[in-house]
């Protein structure tokens, strides 16, 4: 089952890289979906160094905006989910399941209403299901950001996390 997973979410994800006119090469897509807007605006300038693409959704667009790697948008259908290879978000997230079944891995801040249920992944013991910044700043959610950046280079370690979130 696991193997037919993956490869839903591999399509889903070339789809959705075409459909936003991003080059396939930078391999993980990242959805980003936090309430600060300072935080947002600050982030852009350190993903724009980061060999991925972002898809920003924020309220306060009007249209579509694109840079080498991040496209901002209003908002992202939830047939497109399975594409997105994690979330970056906060407290304010609803309908976190969705994000779940959708087999998307959340970067969370650490104390959250959400901390029951996610742990963070330890990919020694392959255990764990996301990964959390310690509080809500720019530096604390770009490392978080990195640290996942690290893990997705190793691929077997990158499917056990999917895994562990698939069993949330």
């Amino acid at each position: 089952m696991s193997t037919e997973i993956f490869n839903q979410k591999k399509e889903k994800n070339t789809a959705l890289k075409k459909d936003f006119g991003l080059k396939e090469k930078h391999k993980p897509l990242w959805l980003i979906k936090l309430a600060n807007k300072d935080i947002i605006k600050d982030l852009r300038d350190g993903l724009l160094t980061i060999t991925a693409w972002f898809v920003i959704e924020v309220d306060w667009v009007d249209k579509e905006k694109i840079w080498d790697n991040i496209a901002v948008v209003s908002s992202v259908k939830e047939a497109d989910l399975p594409g997105f290879d994690f979330i970056v978000c906060d407290d304010d997230i609803e309908n976190i399941e969705k994000y779940l079944q959708s087999w998307i891995v959340p970067i969370i801040q650490k104390e959250s209403h959400l901390s029951s249920i996610l742990t963070e992944f330890n990919p020694m013991k392959n255990e764990g299901n996301s990964y959390f910044y310690e509080s809500e700043n720019k530096w604390l959610v770009f490392g978080a950001v990195i640290r996942y950046m690290e893990n997705y280079k190793f691929p077997f370690d990158n499917k056990n996390l999917v895994k562990n979130v698939l069993k949330v």
